[in-house]
């Protein structure tokens, strides 16, 4: 007879315990989407046949007159930002209100992406930002160019021996994981691998499974953003415990007889080592005329340093030079590869655009000593190049959220008037795709046009945020920009694309990954242009 009574009105006070903080905008006038009782928005990211970045973006195209709207993670309140200008402000002037990231993990379940620039909060990030910093000027990328660009164009000249002359049928994604698999080996690591003809060697294998963002490490980093404490609480790690041990031991290798052989390479290790010993500085003559690898380079932005105990304790350990590389070896083969796969399909579909393009290639070539080898100050020269990078960027926003928390209470103005005060520890997120797919930033959204780039002052640049701005910008933007170009640049000079019979026009995307991908495939036919 208890039973009968107590299970129902046990479930009752679970139900109003679950729904007890959904009147949190209510009270402060802010348009919030509609939670599901206990699992708010959450619920949506496993019901809704829509990518995770459009579930978490719904707000924006559900209130388009207010600079910031609420939603529910569970039972927490958090926002998200409708102006672009809001975001840059939070994000630059007002930096200190929103200093972190949104994920948690921890030191001991996720030892290299805890310490990676992206996961890291606090001091840690401090040290991590002004130590990097120099690694990513023009001049330090142009010196590790040379090493990309010998990658790429091995890869090519053996890509041409299998083609032997005729088209063939490839699908890009593998093919430029592949690629960008063997230049982010060389530049992270310092290792020389070959992907295309040895796709059993174990950097690919193991360099797969750190940088894959579908299956269950995709839901893995879904879940570090949308419900952030949930790892932490549960002792997990997002990264599989054979990566860690396998990049951890590598580098240490890789440390150790560079130093007893007193070895130096244009590449990450050999700048983190100089990190370690304070000897990392920027080359300001140089780096004045080499600052931009085109229009989409996020702008740099010095970090203060804090001198508290913590700070003053963080040094390059060999696990932190690891954990630098192995992110910015993901870093580099996700966006990149993304970038490179929806580019090739816009010039696959739009043959107008791609004839356009290699008459660029074709005439940067004759400037070349070898005529095929490109200079970083080449592709820099390459304007047509440069916009439609920037276009693919715009249409296909590798990535299309990004979130801060708040660390300080922040107040503005809403577009009625009314003050809005983001308290301290709550979640903010920045629904970058949205911008760049908003007709009011840019007319006719959905069209591929690189002719939107031809202007720059014609481009809204608080919009247009491909690499995130402010402080917390993507630091890597330079790297994935040269290795992009570069790849396209070897590309076009050797191959015309042409969209495959199981190419799915338009392009339907895979609402189960993480990142930004095809749910069929990029399968292209690659016809030589000269036999």
């Amino acid at each position: 007879m208890f039973l009968l009574w107590a299970l129902p009105v046990a479930l009752y006070l679970f139900y109003r315990w679950s729904v007890a903080t959904y009147d949190y905008f209510e009270k402060r006038n802010i348009p919030y989407v509609k939670p599901v009782p206990f699992f708010g928005q959450v619920w949506s990211f496993f019901t809704q046949e829509k990518h995770a970045v459009d579930v978490a973006s719904e707000g924006y195209y559900m209130f388009p007159n207010t600079r910031i709207s609420g939603v529910f993670m569970l039972r927490t309140p958090a926002y998200l930002v409708h102006d672009p200008v809001l975001f840059k402000e939070m994000a630059i002037k007002d930096f200190d209100h929103f200093t972190d990231h949104v994920s948690e993990v921890t030191i001991e379940h996720d030892p290299l992406l805890a310490r990676s620039l992206f996961f890291a909060n606090g001091a840690r990030w401090r040290h991590h930002r002004n130590g990097l910093s120099p690694a990513f000027t023009g001049s330090k990328m142009r010196n590790m160019f040379v090493l990309v660009a010998k990658s790429a164009g091995d890869a090519m000249d053996r890509l041409m021996v299998f083609s032997r002359g005729k088209s063939f049928t490839m699908e890009l994604r593998d093919l430029y994981s592949k690629l960008g698999n063997d230049a982010m080996t060389s530049i992270s690591f310092g290792v020389e691998v070959d992907s295309l003809t040895d796709p059993e060697n174990e950097f690919f294998l193991k360099g797969k499974r750190l940088a894959k963002v579908d299956g269950l490490p995709g839901l893995k980093i879904l879940m570090t953003t949308i419900l952030p404490g949930l790892f932490k609480f549960l002792r997990l790690g997002v990264l599989y415990k054979d990566v860690n041990e396998f990049y951890q031991e590598a580098v240490a290798t890789n440390i150790r007889y560079r130093e007893k052989n007193y070895i130096k390479r244009p590449d990450f290790i050999h700048l983190m080592l100089q990190a370690r010993k304070n000897q990392l500085n920027t080359e300001q003559s140089e780096d004045d005329g080499l600052q931009s690898a085109g229009f989409s380079t996020a702008e740099t932005h010095t970090v203060e340093s804090q001198k508290d105990g913590a700070a003053e304790k963080l040094q390059w350990q060999d696990i932190d030079i690891t954990a630098a590389a192995a992110s910015f070896f993901f870093g580099g083969i996700e966006s990149t590869t993304t970038l490179l796969c929806f580019a090739s399909y816009e010039l696959a579909v739009n043959p107008d655009v791609q004839a356009r393009l290699q008459i660029e290639v074709d005439r940067a070539r004759e400037e070349l000593e070898d005529g095929k080898t490109p200079t970083y100050e080449i592709l820099q020269k390459m304007k047509y190049l440069d916009m439609v990078v920037s276009e693919t960027l715009r249409r296909w926003a590798p990535f299309g959220l990004t979130n801060r928390r708040c660390t300080k209470d922040y107040t503005f103005t809403n577009t009625d008037g009314t003050k809005v005060t983001i308290e301290r520890g709550l979640n903010i997120s920045i629904p970058l795709k949205s911008f760049h797919l908003d007709e009011k930033f840019f007319p006719d959204p959905l069209r591929f046009d690189p002719e939107r780039f031809a202007d720059p002052n014609q481009i809204n640049q608080d919009a247009y945020v491909p690499f995130g701005t402010g402080l917390r910008n993507c630091i890597g933007s330079r790297l994935a920009l040269m290795q992009a170009k570069c790849f396209l640049f070897y590309m076009l000079s050797n191959f015309t694309l042409q969209p495959g019979t199981k190419l799915t026009i338009p392009l339907v995307l895979d609402e189960t990954s993480a990142g930004l991908n095809a749910k069929h495939g990029f399968w292209m036919n690659l016809v030589p242009r000269y036999v």
